[in-house]
């Protein structure tokens, strides 16, 4: 019978209640490395503080536990650590071994003070790029404080800057939780004996040798080595995953072939830091304390390897900020250097071209985005079920191309439950009903594949008894936390078709509260304890591998006690003489046997824990016979009938299957990671999906065992264990077995090496080092440790692993939706740096003022673009590969193009449209701009008139001559003087009146034909400039009479001339070469420079010390008249000068705002139509509005127009845009259409971002 055992089950492992099939006695996996552990000495070495330093720690804690104190003689132990039995330590012993093993407390790792954390915040270039912005505007307001502008902007930038940073600080300021919850697992006292003296003290006081003792209910104050045990259990689920407190003895175990147990997680004689007593009593020593623990090793790996590298979308988004300001900087510098050198602009309109190119550049308010995106898509994870705790997880989390689950809980759903039964030599099924209907409705023929078991067989009816009364468990109908609500009635509970009798809290073991549940739909568990009241019983033990009870018959008439036996198959077998068929116990034969081990073979091979069930009637014995175990049993039970076997299984959760198949389709690989057996976790496996029947016989699956990672472990070449590693991972269907918490770390961490994005579930303190070390974390929220949660990234409030598939699902929506952000937040960009670029390098007026430009980024735009992270999933979401960092990143390329150079140019075009469509309207025609940007909003703008298509314009404009001076070579000037008085007596500040005709102001700059121009130098004029505007006495003494006589004599041709009618509108002064000089002097201006000139204090009169406005911008031409309204006038106002560039600017803003609603629009997909996506998305379509809004607000509502510097702008300027609008929407629909009929096309590869 042993040889067809399906599985060994390790001794002092907890028996028949832990084994998968039930206590098998095979062998099946030499214990190879027991002999290795044991053969050598620790690595983890218990001798001294500086034992693991540097990289070798970080070495040794990734390889498994490794010592060998629990392998000596007690003798040598106190030997060893200067102990003896009676005393314990002496307190100067206790002293030399604390000064060479240290403190029981775990070490914290290293902290940075929280200030220098929030400071680090503000070391990134984009903060640091707008925060230098901000500098600049308080720099260019310190410089001309007469425009506010400046002011506003640099506050605005500043605030995006604290807020973003302090926002960031908070989001990653949780990563000191993971040490602070092993800290809350160390227990707080303990007794010890020492110098001869049971004393209580802190745990912490605790050194390697002292004697300690345990009782039920304690926590094990560090690692010990047990002397003595009385019935002693412990739980070591926190550290171990086993489910069942394990038995502690002072001996150590043997397997099934004589072997001692040697490997510490295993070992029989260990008890480990933090764990619990459950039950019994004991005595051990310490031997290892603090870090130097197996829960230190824990907490050291939870440190080492919580990795501060930033997720790979952090990554991405660091490389595009550092991009975008490179190219900020690189435009800026460059633009800098020609409007200095080239343009000769001055430092403030630098500045403001300066601040123009960050703020337009750099996307403001794009992390602010991405932060509200990635906490609104965090709290529809909740909504599924998953509590996210760093942000940028969740995206991470859609990017996961392996998922390395725990079974029991997350892929189970960690309750066993009765699957099979064998009796009267046949194998049957047995329902998991919830309650009394729904088992009814299962029973009914053709509803489940195979046969059923039948209620009212006799068999199965003494199978049902024996399950019934065998068995310590029972159901919790009190709840714990309201002692007001009244206990369940489970007889009336069951007949309720949504009661879930499988979610009912029970007592006792798994395995027993399976074996109620099964039968308490038959019959009354309760009931039937009440009709049969037990008498004696032999608890379960791992020596007998089973459990008697002897209960009183339910017949009243009934003289003889029952006795029913439960436990390990083949030891319950070899008790009984008898089996029981169709309701008769019948000689046990050859036949009959052969059957049993086909069945136990069959429920082997499907991974479920497998049950012995038989009875006798103890017909020799009275009612009242005083039953007794001490010092032994006094009754015979030995003879029994074997009534069947039942099978338990902890089964899939429902909605596992599924989700395994949709990971499938979306090229994601699921790992089961566990510590049960192979066999169990194979079993389970196949059942939900992760292995294949057609991939195992292909050889494309695998079952890894913990012994194989062991032995992988102790090659010594990297390169050989690292190509192990690549072996087994390079399969496509991997199921992880009997592994250990450092095996798991290692199984992070080799994926990682091969580049995948792993995502870890856990729920035990052992957990913590590979869901810290992971992509991403996910604890598991009803069953896992605080330690668990604290270094995990996602906490999965349901534990069931369909949840994770959502949360993966959800991350791969946030991915793409906040691509659709960057998409439409970046297309605004080019429209706002092209007319910084034209303002520098043409001097082109600037069509989009700063401010707008935040308007646009930080107003208009952020709604709509936050409102993109509602937009629901597109149809192919989780039918497409996990996303491949090196070619798909967050901003591509394609992205770049499609924002910048296909709908940005579109939207630029709009803008500019507008803008040109408003100047031309007011007389400045598109041919004569360039040249005129910086010093528009300066001086006024003097312009040549000419006839065109649309009547009167202006055929050439530039600009004339400066401020007159105040004073000159310490001389008042009549200007000064004047000044003086009175802000309203600087005549001539923008510029002088023009002359009415037939008047002549001689000083001024203008004839009364208009502007003088400025002829070229040579014969006749030695400084064009004081001719114009320097225009003064001394200037006039200056000349000499042929100078004189020359210039009057031109004037006086041109006068002719115009008399005649010879004069061209268009070129009035292309008639000759020294026409040029026609308007510098007339007779009349002659004769009254003459009189002025010979007056006492004449030095004083003209212009003494003024020049140009600007040396190198456009100069004024000949014959030029001041232009505004669209007509020539004859007095300056740059006033109305400046509300013109004003009104064009707030069209032009308009103009891109129209375009931009189609730029949302288009980007509410990435590959499916508009039409077929919809318009669900209300937060996006109220946005629209929203955009709309702020954009009116902003240019027709009064009290705003002075701080955004806009004005009203007639609708038929808005209606620019709506041709874009719908080219845009036109242009990408087709270029959708293209990608889905082509996928592999050239508008796929060039266009799809």
């Amino acid at each position: 019978m042993a040889a067809n055992s399906p599985q060994q089950v390790p001794a002092g492992a907890g028996g028949a209640a832990d084994s998968p099939v039930g206590g098998s006695i095979a062998s099946t996996a030499k214990l190879s490395m027991s002999q290795k552990l044991a053969g050598s000495l620790s690595r983890l070495r218990r001798g001294g503080k500086s034992s693991m330093a540097g990289s070798s720690r970080a070495e040794q804690l990734r390889k498994d536990i490794d010592f060998t104190e629990h392998t000596w003689p007690v003798d040598k132990l106190f030997d060893y650590y200067g102990a003896t039995p009676e005393g314990g330590l002496s307190s100067a012993q206790v002293l030399q071994n604390r000064a060479k093993y240290g403190w029981n407390r775990l070490t914290p790792p290293p902290t940075t003070p929280w200030w220098i954390k929030y400071l680090k915040c503000y070391a990134d270039v984009f903060m640091m790029l707008l925060l230098f912005g901000g500098v600049l505007c308080f720099v260019a307001y310190g410089i001309d404080q007469s425009d506010p502008t400046n002011l506003y902007l640099g506050a605005v930038l500043v605030i995006v800057v604290v807020a973003s940073a302090t926002f960031g600080y908070y989001t990653e300021s949780k990563a000191e939780g993971v040490m602070e919850g092993f800290k809350k697992l160390v227990p707080k006292k303990c007794k010890v004996l020492r110098d001869g003296t049971v004393m209580i003290l802190d745990a912490e006081e605790l050194v390697p040798g002292d004697i300690v003792e345990l009782g039920d209910g304690d926590q094990v104050p560090a690692d010990i080595r047990v002397l003595s045990a009385n019935d002693m259990q412990v739980d070591n689920s926190s550290l171990t995953g086993e489910s069942e407190p394990q038995e502690r003895s002072p001996e150590l175990a043997a397997d099934a072939n004589g072997k001692l147990i040697t490997v510490p997680l295993e070992a029989a004689n260990l008890c480990f830091f933090t764990t619990i007593v459950t039950a019994g009593s004991g005595r051990g020593m310490v031997i290892g304390t603090g870090d130097r623990t197996v829960m230190g090793q824990i907490a050291g790996l939870a440190s080492s390897s919580g990795s501060n590298e930033k997720t790979q979308f952090q990554k991405e988004v660091d490389a595009f900020i550092k991009i975008i300001s490179f190219v900020a900087i690189t435009i800026g510098v460059t633009f800098i250097l020609i409007g200095v050198f080239v343009a000769k602009a001055t430092v403030i309109e630098m500045i403001v071209f300066a601040i123009g190119i960050i703020v337009g550049t750099v996307p403001e308010g794009l992390l602010v985005t991405l932060t509200v995106s990635l906490a609104l898509s965090a709290k529809n994870m909740y909504v599924k079920n998953v509590l996210v705790k760093g942000m940028p997880s969740v995206e991470n989390l859609g990017s996961t191309t392996v998922i390395a689950s725990d079974k029991t809980g997350t892929l189970t759903q960690n309750r066993m439950t009765v699957q099979h039964a064998w009796y009267n030599g046949s194998l049957v099924s047995i329902p998991a009903a919830r309650n009394r209907p729904q088992l009814q409705a299962a029973m009914k023929p053709g509803v489940l594949k195979g046969p059923l078991y039948a209620p009212q067989d006799p068999t199965w009816l003494k199978l049902q008894m024996v399950a019934t009364l065998c068995n310590n468990s029972r159901f919790v109908v009190k709840g714990k936390d309201d002692d007001s609500k009244p206990p369940i009635d489970l007889a009336k509970a069951v007949e309720d078709p949504d009661f879930n009798l499988l979610g009912l809290e029970c007592t006792g073991d798994a395995s027993e509260s399976g074996l109620i549940k099964c039968v308490e739909l038959l019959r009354s568990v309760e009931e039937y304890h009440q009709a049969c009241p037990k008498i004696h019983e032999i608890k379960f033990n791992s020596t007998n591998k089973w459990q008697l009870s002897i209960h009183r018959p339910e017949d009243p008439e009934a003289q003889h006690p029952l006795l029913v036996l439960k436990g390990a198959p083949e030891r319950v077998l070899r008790m009984c003489t008898h089996i029981m068929v169709d309701g008769q116990s019948v000689p046990l034969d050859a036949d009959m046997q052969h059957k049993y081990n086909q069945a136990y073979e069959s429920l082997g091979a499907m991974g479920e824990r497998v049950l012995g069930f038989a009875y006798r009637e103890m017909s020799e014995l009275p009612l009242d016979y005083p039953f007794t175990n001490k010092p032994e049993p006094n009754f015979e039970f030995k003879n029994l009938t074997f009534v069947g076997l039942m099978s338990l299984i902890d089964p899939p959760r429902e909605g596992v299957r599924e989700a395994v198949a949709k990971c499938k389709r979306a090229g994601i690989k699921v790992f089961m990671v566990t510590g049960d057996h192979p066999i169990t976790a194979q079993a389970i496996a196949k059942q939900i999906g992760i292995i294949d029947e057609d991939k195992y016989a292909q050889g494309k699956a695998i079952v890894v065992k913990g012994d194989d990672i062991r032995e992988w472990m102790d090659i010594q070449d990297p390169e050989a264990r690292q190509a192990r590693w690549d072996w087994a991972l390079s399969h496509q269907q991997i199921v992880f077995a009997r592994v250990s918490p450092a095996h798991k770390l290692l199984i992070v961490e080799n994926c990682q090496r091969r580049g995948e994005n792993v995502a870890v579930t856990g729920d035990g303190v052992n957990d913590a080092p590979a869901l810290k070390k992971a992509n991403t974390g996910l604890a598991m929220g009803i069953s896992g440790k605080d330690v668990s949660k604290e270094a995990a990234d996602m906490i999965l409030m349901d534990d069931n692993f369909a949840s994770i598939v959502n949360g993966i699902e959800e991350g791969r929506l946030i991915f793409d939706n906040l691509k659709k952000s960057i998409a439409y937040t970046l297309a605004s960009k080019f429209p706002e740096q092209i007319p910084f670029l034209l303002y520098v390098a043409m001097n082109f007026p600037l069509a989009l003022s700063t401010i707008l430009i935040l308007t646009i980024d930080l107003g208009a735009d952020m709604l709509p673009a936050i409102s993109l992270a509602y937009e629901p999933k597109e149809a192919d979401i989780m039918d497409r590969p996990p996303r491949n960092p090196a070619t798909e990143r967050l901003v591509t390329r394609r992205l770049i193009s499609f924002s910048y150079f296909q709908v940005g140019l579109m939207q630029t075009c709009a803008g500019f449209l507008a803008f040109m469509a408003v100047l031309n309207d007011y007389g400045y025609n598109w041919g004569t701009l360039i040249g005129l940007g910086i010093n528009w909003t300066n001086y006024p703008m003097i312009c040549a008139v000419g006839d065109n298509s649309s009547g009167l314009g202006s055929r050439e404009c530039g600009f004339g001559c400066g401020e007159p001076a105040k004073s000159f070579n310490g001389l008042q000037t009549l200007y000064g003087q004047y000044s003086s008085r009175s802000e309203d007596l600087e005549f001539c500040r923008d510029g002088c009146p023009i002359p009415f005709n037939g008047t002549a102001d001689p000083f001024v700059e203008f004839s009364e034909f208009g502007f003088r121009g400025f002829p070229a130098e040579g014969q006749w004029l030695s400084n064009a400039v004081e001719a114009v505007c320097t225009r003064t006495c001394d200037w006039f003494r200056s000349l000499t009479a042929e100078q004189s006589a020359f210039f009057i004599q031109q004037n006086d041709i041109f006068r002719a001339r115009l008399a005649a009618g010879a004069i061209d509108p268009n070129n009035p002064f292309g008639y000759s070469p020294d026409a040029q000089y026609a308007l510098l002097l007339s007779a009349g201006e002659a004769a009254q420079l003459e009189a002025y000139c010979s007056a006492p204090g004449s030095e004083a009169w003209g212009f003494p010390g003024r020049g140009l406005a600007n040396s190198d911008a456009d100069k004024a031409p000949q014959g030029g008249w001041y232009w505004w309204s669209g007509t020539p006038q004859y007095w300056p106002n740059l006033t109305q000068q400046r509300n013109v560039l004003a009104t064009a600017q707030s069209a032009y803003f308009l103009a891109v705002m129209v375009s931009r609603w189609a730029d949302l629009l288009v980007c509410k997909t990435r590959k499916e139509s508009l039409f077929n996506q919809g318009v669900r998305n209300k937060t996006l379509n109220w946005s629209l509005l929203f955009s709309a809004t702020v954009a009116a607000f902003v240019v027709y509502i009064p009290p705003l127009n002075t701080v955004f510097g806009t004005r009203p702008v007639p609708a038929m300027y808005i209606c620019t845009g709506i041709p874009y609008f719908i080219f845009i929407f036109i242009y990408d629909e087709i270029r959708k259409y293209r990608i889905r009929r082509k996928p592999r096309g050239w508008v796929k590869r060039n266009t799809y971002w």
